[in-house]
């Protein structure tokens, strides 16, 4: 992961392809949710609907929490200025950790290439020298 500080903007810059990332899942969802409604009208008859049926409405229901979530708590954005970012926030997930910026808006930015210790500490340093608190 590339994160560098621009002191002359007051931002970071993060390079790690998050973006691209987050719009093939945004177009994937759309493209469920658009078959979702259209697959169980034009091509199921009235016995498969019973079945085939329910499972389409459980993928479009699913498809519409998930680009929700993707587009009012996520954010994939590459330049963030400093006075956006509230901390830096640790989780664990199935023993591993995982870093996000939390930012004042509400939203969350994941930080995903974080793979080894020396990445972690460079990255808490850099955040500390920032300002920015960690949770």
């Amino acid at each position: 992961m590339k994160i560098k500080f621009n002191e002359t903007e007051k931002s970071i810059e993060i390079k790690d392809g998050l973006k691209k990332q987050y719009l093939l899942m945004n177009i994937s969802l759309i493209y469920i949710l658009v078959n979702s409604v259209l697959f169980p009208l034009f091509v199921l008859d009235k016995k498969q609907m019973e079945w085939m049926g329910f499972i389409w409405i459980i993928l479009g229901i699913f498809s519409i929490v998930l680009l929700a979530y993707q587009i009012f708590k996520k954010t994939a954005s590459e330049k963030l200025k400093i006075s956006e970012i509230s901390s830096l926030t640790e989780k664990q997930f199935f023993g591993r950790k995982r870093f996000s910026l939390k930012l004042k808006n509400g939203k969350l930015r994941d930080l995903m290439e974080m793979k080894n210790e020396f990445d972690i500490e460079e990255t808490k340093k850099l955040f500390k020298n920032i300002g920015i608190e960690t949770n």
